[in-house]
């Protein structure tokens, strides 16, 4: 069994080894959790993780989650008076005791009538409740903005649990006032130039551990030499790289502790950003996890992926799907595979505007949901029929016998139309009464017709007739033009062979010459 609680949150016991168990037994496990640091967490609630095997050997893992106390980061103190960050929570209902509905902090509470009530964290922070006395109003006040998200967290929490055992269906609470966005960015920035001075340390301390290595090197080859050679200061050099390389991861150790305090305060504020905007816009519980996956895409922040890039790159998407103006942009996101590869931004303004942008669209009635089509708009038509009084009822017929009484306008159509009608019916009548006498015309027309065809035929097979002897009589010609010009080939070939001959009879003789000019010449070399 593992339990997980958010840091700075820490268990005494992580682990624990259970003894098998039989069917229907149980065992308890204690440990402790308290607070690990010096600044509140975001989140109380822990998670238990429980993995065993059946008899079978099947294995199986069960999870569970519980919720720590507000005691445990918090107690109560005296109310401030003047504070730099104020919220105000309206309800529908009378005003309550707040002694009732925080029962562990009253008794240390210095105002009796249960108009107040303060709390102070272990870290410093002080948190200030008030309830109004003649409105239906809860004022949460504080110097930090991050450190009230807790206190209104568990104020609402205790609130739908108090009217719902008084049996109160209709309980409604809101927030009226602007979104704190100046607060929540200043929380953004921070968490930036945390991360930007994280990389610049990273930086730093290569460059310098490469400075190191080439003095050690250096230094190594003059100790080796059988003929020292003076250092030249190479040792004030390596003590010097030395120091600034453990002031540097000093300096990026401090560095990476305030950046997860920065990243579980900014984690707060963005829980609270979720809650106050799901209090004024009335957000279903399905709508509000939409908006806390996409402001708070990770429960930890690393250097290879922060909050940053994944919170702009899940807010464009919003942006682009369902909070978009016109289905061309829902179309167009859709159609887009994949992006840019997510970095280390420049700054925060790109952010800053896009979120900016998604509580301006969703005040304005845009629906978060996953479907693609949820902002399509819907045509003017259909609008109409949903209006009362959109729709003009139809007339019914008062009877068969009877008509209607239209205006003069329908009534000129109208009549034209039963004009045409009888006019109509009069020309079927005289077709069908002079069917009989047309029956013998046609009769004869049908002989002309045949008449005529025969001797078209006949024509036909006169005019075909010249045409097939003319055919015959050019085939005839073309055959003997063949003829003609396969004799004239053969006779150029013959006269080709006997040329050739020629010229071989020629060679022939002028080779013989030769020969006999040089026996000529032999017996003359002999007689000299």
């Amino acid at each position: 069994m593992t339990v997980g609680v958010q840091p700075p949150l820490a268990v005494t016991q992580e682990k624990f080894v259970l003894e098998p168990m039989g069917a229907g037994s149980s065992t308890v496990v204690a440990f402790s959790a308290f607070l690990n640091g010096r600044y509140p967490t975001a989140d109380l609630t822990g998670d238990i993780t429980v993995s065993f095997s059946l008899p079978t050997g099947v294995p199986r893992v069960l999870q569970s989650k519980f919720s720590l106390p507000l005691a445990l980061v918090c107690v109560p103190t005296s109310p401030a008076k003047t504070t730099k960050f104020k919220i105000t929570v309206d309800t529908n209902q009378p005003p309550v005791n707040l002694n009732s509905i925080f029962p562990e902090f009253s008794a240390k509470s210095e105002d009796k009538d249960g108009n107040s009530l303060a709390f102070q964290f272990l870290s410093g922070a002080k948190v200030t409740v008030v309830a109004s006395k003649t409105s239906q109003r809860y004022r949460i006040q504080s110097d930090c903005f991050e450190d009230m998200w807790l206190v209104v967290k568990e104020l609402v929490q205790r609130f739908d649990k108090h009217f719902s055992k008084l049996g109160v269906k209709d309980f409604k609470k809101s927030f009226s006032g602007p979104l704190p966005m100046q607060e929540y960015f200043l929380s953004v920035d921070h968490h930036f130039q945390l991360r930007v001075s994280a990389q610049q340390y990273q930086d730093l301390l290569s460059e310098r551990a490469v400075q190191f290595r080439a003095i050690q090197r250096r230094l190594l080859t003059r100790f080796k030499d059988k003929t020292p050679a003076p250092l030249q200061n190479l040792d004030t050099l390596l003590d010097a790289t030395y120091s600034q390389v453990m002031a540097l991861a000093e300096a990026a150790e401090d560095n990476r502790a305030q950046l997860e305090e920065a990243f579980v305060r900014l984690r707060s504020a963005t829980h609270l950003l979720v809650l106050l905007l799901s209090l004024s816009q009335g957000l279903t519980p399905d709508q509000t996890a939409i908006l806390e996956a996409t402001l708070l895409p990770l429960l930890q922040d690393t250097p290879q992926l922060g909050w940053e890039e994944s919170c702009d790159a899940a807010v464009s998407h919003l942006l682009r799907s369902c909070l978009s103006r016109s289905p061309k942009d829902q179309a167009t996101s859709l159609a887009q595979a994949g992006g840019p590869v997510l970095g280390l931004p420049r700054d925060t303004a790109r952010l800053k505007k896009h979120i900016t942008l998604m509580c301006d669209r969703i005040s304005k009635g845009g629906r978060l949901t996953l479907a693609s089509e949820a902002n399509v708009p819907v045509p003017v038509q259909i609008q109409n029929l949903a209006v009362p009084g959109g729709v003009e009822p139809i007339a019914e017929v008062a009877g068969d016998g009877e008509e209607l009484e239209l205006p003069p306008e329908v009534t000129k159509f109208v009549k034209k139309k039963h004009a045409s009608k009888k006019v109509k019916k009069d020309k079927d009548n005289v077709k069908e009464e002079a069917g009989g006498a047309e029956e013998p015309v046609k009769e004869a027309k049908k002989e002309k017709k045949e008449s005529s065809k025969e001797k078209k035929e006949s024509k036909k097979d006169s005019s075909k007739e010249p045409k097939e002897e003319a055919k015959k009589e050019s085939k005839k010609e073309s055959s003997s033009s063949k003829e003609k010009k396969e004799s004239s080939k053969e006779k150029k070939e013959k006269d080709k062979d006997k040329e050739g001959k020629e010229s071989a009879d020629k060679k022939v003789s002028r080779k013989s010459s030769v020969k006999v000019k040089e026996k000529k010449k032999e017996p003359e070399a002999g007689e000299g």
